[in-house]
């Protein structure tokens, strides 16, 4: 019996054999940002924006991404509850990894972070730049 019970279960090892030593190519599902950039260059950590500037794009190249949320927050301690939406943008399709937003300046001066959280299926992922006007 035993003898009967090992042969069955080395004919089922080898036949899901294939299945469980082949590797398969692991999918991921984490949003990963892997660039921001915008109309203006960047010094150290922060985006020198000249003064009087009205518009400026911001650019995310992102992977395993439906959505990108930008946030506008002052620079300081614990001001993530002063975080101020300033706009998104969504996938188009499968294959769409760019994102982009056009934000119209509504202050005269500018020395805050640019928070960018990617959205996907089921997590997020956060990178963030820094602004000042000058």
């Amino acid at each position: 019996m035993i003898l009967k019970l090992f042969f069955t279960f080395n004919i089922l090892l080898t036949a899901f054999q294939p299945f469980i030593s082949k590797e398969s190519p692991i999918t991921s599902s984490q949003p990963e940002i892997k660039s921001i950039y915008t109309d203006y260059p960047k010094y150290g950590t922060w985006v020198q924006i000249p003064k009087g500037t009205k518009k400026i794009t911001f650019h995310v190249v992102a992977e395993n991404t439906e959505t990108i949320l930008f946030w506008l927050i002052p620079t300081g301690t614990q001001t993530w509850t002063e975080r101020k939406l300033i706009g998104y943008d969504s996938r188009e399709n499968q294959t769409d990894n760019n994102f982009s937003l056009t934000w119209n300046i509504d202050r005269p001066y500018l020395y805050d972070h640019l928070y960018i959280q990617a959205i996907g299926d089921d997590r997020v992922e956060q990178d963030e730049i820094n602004l000042y006007m000058e």
